[in-house]
């Protein structure tokens, strides 16, 4: 992939993709290219907002087109918008609930 085309890619993300939880446009540092196999770019995003990683694969399509897949299904991804941001409660009550749990976290899913 040449850096002209990472850099055309990069710069689409930031200006057509958006966090699934919370909305908000990625910025620049925001972005985290992982490399590349054959035609498949891997990257990573992680929210400055609310901080939620996505990995997202990138396939260059015919005439340069580009296709993102993310590691969210189409539900999960509606889901989490639907919930909103995430608030420093609920990332309070989850540490509390953590730190004290003894059980296998197998059986929490």
């Amino acid at each position: 992939m040449s850096r002209k085309y990472l850099q055309q890619l990069i710069k689409s993300l930031r200006e057509f993709y958006k966090c699934p939880s919370c909305g908000t446009n990625y910025y620049l540092d925001d972005i985290k290219f992982l490399g590349e196999v054959e035609n498949h770019c891997f990257v990573q995003l992680s929210c400055h907002d609310c901080s939620l990683p996505m990995l997202a694969t990138i396939t260059e399509g015919g005439k340069g087109e580009v296709r993102i897949k993310s590691d969210l299904g189409k539900v999960e991804e509606d889901s989490f918008v639907d919930k909103g941001e995430i608030t420093s409660d609920e990332i309070a009550d989850f540490h509390a609930f953590i730190s004290s749990y003894h059980g296998s976290l197998n059986k929490l899913v």
